[in-house]
Order: structure tokens, then sequence, then C-alpha cells
């Protein structure tokens, strides 16, 4: 591997620098941070009804050609600054086109102990196109609009040991874990292993251990953080969606409050790029 990632206090490093200080003439402030994007379904596939998603001109959807098509566009995103970028394993919502519960996103077995291997192939071709190049990727694992097709809590534990077992097993260095992509929202306030704060710190300790240590974090809703969560995160990711600056700027000041010593990373954000002055402002990452 040739992207290292590692935490020194509340800021990051790749390959023992500072995450930005490579670049000559920068401003300090942004040095340990990682401004990263949602590249969410990098890895997408529908085993509902695929030919829907058949776009760009294609004549049907090629979930491979898709990764890969990603995968060539890495190095311009980098060129511009992205350092890190966030895919997910059941994906993300596609919002205002098509009903997330029609979809099947869910690479994961009825019991939650086996991955797809087509997803795994294309997730780790990912992983390593980063790597080339120096990027980190925000691995999360669950979605609320797929945790319907997840039979119970047993599956739910598995499919985060299955993940962070394979993880561990590649080798990745690379890496962050979200175990679930906004855990107080939609489908998960229906599943207590995930939505309450004190399971979900097991599952992120679960994930830890079987990962062999790679850091672990899991993001709130929007502007919403619950502090146990925080504190028991590796990085302590964000989302900033659905509030304006001042709104972003207070909630940002209080995790720092609660976790000062802990890098913060918000992977999840409207258009509004305003947020970024709040970034540069309280020296936090932002994507």
């Amino acid at each position: 591997m040739k992207t290292r990632l590692t935490i020194d206090g509340n800021k990051l490093k790749i390959n023992d620098k500072l995450v930005y200080s490579e670049i000559a003439g920068n401003s300090p402030l942004v040095h340990g941070l990682l401004m990263n994007a949602r590249f969410v379904q990098g890895i997408f596939d529908d085993k509902a009804a695929p030919k829907r998603f058949a776009r760009f001109g294609w004549d049907t959807w090629d979930p491979e050609r898709h990764t890969d098509n990603l995968i060539k566009a890495l190095p311009e995103w980098y060129s511009y600054g992205l350092r890190a970028f966030t895919v997910g394993l059941q994906g993300g919502m596609p919002v205002f086109t098509i009903e997330n519960s029609t979809i099947d996103n869910n690479p994961f077995s009825e019991d939650g102990k086996n991955i797809d291997p087509a997803y795994l192939g294309r997730l780790e071709r990912l992983i390593r196109a980063a790597d080339e190049i120096g990027m980190v990727v925000i691995v999360s694992i669950l979605y609320q609009g797929q945790s319907p097709r997840m039979k119970d809590g047993a599956a739910v534990r598995n499919s985060i040991r299955a993940v962070s077992r394979w993880l561990r097993d590649k080798s990745f260095t690379n890496i962050i874990i979200e175990i679930a992509n906004e855990h107080t929202v939609g489908n998960f306030r229906n599943r207590p292993l995930i939505s309450n704060p004190e399971c979900m710190t097991t599952l992120m300790e679960l994930a830890r251990e079987a990962s062999g240590g790679i850091p672990v974090g899991c993001s709130g809703g929007g502007a919403e953080m619950i502090r146990e969560v925080a504190e028991a995160s590796d990085v302590v990711l964000v989302h900033g969606n659905t509030s304006l600056r001042q709104r972003y700027s207070h909630f940002i000041k209080t995790v720092k409050s609660w976790t000062p010593d802990k890098p913060i990373a918000c992977n999840e954000d409207s258009p509004c790029f305003t947020q970024l002055d709040v970034a540069f402002d309280t020296q936090t990452s932002w994507g």
C-alpha cells in the first residue's frame, strides 16, 4: 500500500505528513484537514430493476463500467485538492428521483455473514486506485434506505464484522470506516441496535476490533451528533446538510468542545460551499 492514513491529535496525516503540507505555499491552517466528496454510489448496483439506471447514453446499466469511470476520474479530483471520498456498500438516496425502497442495493447475505463478491471486487479496485494516488476512502457500511433488507440485529452485526475483517485481510491503510450513514434517521429509527447511541458505540468497537484498528466513526443526521458517539469515534464524522452557515458553525463548535483532541470531518453537506468558510474557521474537514 502506498497511502497510509494516521491520526495525530485532531489532525490527519498521509504517509506521516499533515495532509496538504506537501503543497508548497498553502496556508498552514489547512494542514491536517481532509477535504472530501460524497461518491457514495461508487460501487452501486440494483438487483431489483437495473435497466432503469442505464444513463449516460448507455444501452444498459453496467456497475463495473460505472466504478471504472469513477476510478478514471480520481486523478483529476486529486489535482484539484480532493484527498478523500465516501463510498457506501449500500449506497445512498437518489434524491427526488426514485423511491429508495424500490432499489435493491444490498450486497449482504440474509444472515449478514457474506458479501456479494462483485461489490467487493468493485470496492477493492476503487480503494486500490485511491491508494495509488494518495487518497483516503471512507467506507460506509449501512444505509437506512436498505436497512429493511437486513433480517435482524444479528445480520447487522455480522455485516459489520464481515466488512471490517475483509478490510483488515486486504491490509488497506487508507481507510476510515463509517458504521452507518446518519444512524439517527429514516428506517434506522426502527433498529435500536443502530439508532441507539449506546448500541452504536458497541458496533463501532466491534468494527475497530475486527478490522485490526482501522479508524472508525459514524455520522448522525444533518447538524446532529450524539456526544457519546462522538467521544467513541476515532474520526468524528458529521453531516452539515439542512443547516445554514450560522447553525453549522455553532454545531461544529459544540462537537469540538466535546472532542477537542479528535479530527472532525464532514462527509456530507448540501451544495452550500459557504460552509467551507466554517471549515476553515474551525479547522475541520469538509465535503
